[in-house]
């Protein structure tokens, strides 16, 4: 079996989106497929290996830096390697409907007669302009029409993202949570979590709030700016990379540990008490997945903790309506005095762990593949 992948970066940018597709990618080699996998040259793409192979595409990429947006205009130079490569595959994925290359690959699909299967990630998108809210809202919806119907099949990685696009009696979309490495995030041992807190410089006794993620102003890093001074008896540890540039800030408590390589995120997740993501326009982040497996307590908004029903007694939540820094601040005030909820750990990683699997995310999309596929 073939297989066509789209998106609209690479893994090497640090997105979540990339990353799934990467742990997507590796289980369907471990299935059988062959993978040629399409995203723009805005970062670097990955070795190929046994099964994958990795195109990187000619790209403009004047929107994100304008607007901190991505929306990689691609080169028609990719075109005949791209019809090609369609040519090959019995399934075309698509991870999110919004973008040139996903765009450019359900048309070439359609010509070829391929069937295509697009993955949503992502809905709603909140920014501090509301024409352009409202404007990104309606462009989004208006292409999910035209874009779905065109597709064999439409997941979605959160019931909310189902929700935003009004397709939950759509016959052919279907809900598959992304997975889980729950080999390397699972919660560390009282002894050795000390040990990693010292390794990373954090206080035995001060509690540590950690932020996982890009650095956009999307992403809250707003919040947690006027945040982090008001909590002075805690560390926080920003663990990204963007556009934005938290270091500036000069705040004593808060230290940019910068992007790291996936594998390295579970000893950040394992020493520290809280993972804080007041972002806006999220689907269910990979990070908070991460994080409840390897027990850390979740402050996020109503709608992240709305995304995936099974776990939303997981998640202390603010509503997203609500997005000031004084009713952050109750809520942050409260969750640190929530003994309770933060030494919960055990128990709160084996319901993740429970509920996600990489191995039976794959499982799932192979099925659907081989229903749109004969």
């Amino acid at each position: 079996m073939r297989l066509v992948t789209i998106t609209h970066c690479f893994p090497a940018r640090g997105g979540g989106i990339e990353l799934v597709a990467d742990e997507l990618i590796e289980q369907f080699v471990r299935l059988g497929y062959e993978v040629e996998w399409f995203s723009s040259n805005t970062a670097s793409a990955p070795q190929a290996s046994p099964g994958r192979r990795a195109i990187s595409v000619p790209t403009w990429n004047f929107v994100e830096q304008w607007t901190q947006l991505p929306f990689p205009i691609w080169s028609l130079g990719i075109i005949p390697q791209l019809w090609s490569a369609i040519g090959r595959a019995q399934v075309v994925h698509v991870h999110e409907h919004l973008y040139m290359g996903s765009i450019l690959a359900t048309a070439i699909a359609r010509l070829r007669r391929r069937p295509v299967i697009i993955t949503q990630h992502a809905g709603a998108a909140d920014f501090d302009n509301r024409a352009l809210t409202l404007f990104y809202r309606f462009m989004t919806k208006r292409l999910g029409k035209l874009m779905f119907p065109a597709a064999a099949g439409v997941v979605f990685i959160s019931a909310n993202v189902r929700s935003f696009f009004a397709q939950q009696t759509n016959t052919r979309s279907r809900l598959i949570f992304n997975g889980l490495d729950s080999d390397s995030f699972v919660p560390a041992k009282a002894a050795q979590r000390q040990a990693l807190r010292s390794r990373l410089g954090l206080s035995p006794q001060r509690p540590a709030i950690l932020f996982v993620g890009r650095f956009l102003h999307k992403k809250g890093l707003d919040l947690i700016q006027t945040l982090a001074p008001l909590f002075r008896q805690a560390d926080w540890l920003l663990v990204g990379a963007g556009p934005e540039n938290p270091s500036a800030w000069s705040e004593p408590n808060v230290r940019v540990v910068g992007r790291l390589p996936h594998h390295e995120l579970a000893a950040h997740y394992q020493a520290c008490d809280l993972l804080i993501l007041p972002s806006r326009g999220e689907g269910f982040p990979l990070v908070v997945q991460e994080a409840l497996a390897c027990g850390l307590g979740v402050l996020s908004t109503d709608e992240v903790a709305a995304a995936c029903p099974p776990a939303s007694q997981l998640i202390r939540s603010v509503p997203l309506s609500e997005r000031t820094t004084e009713r952050w601040q109750q809520a942050l005030t409260a969750l640190l005095a929530d003994i309770e909820y933060l030494d919960a750990r055990t128990s709160r990683s084996q319901q993740a762990r429970n509920l996600w699997s990489w191995q039976r995310c794959a499982a799932e999309y192979f099925a659907l593949f081989g229903v749109v596929s004969t």
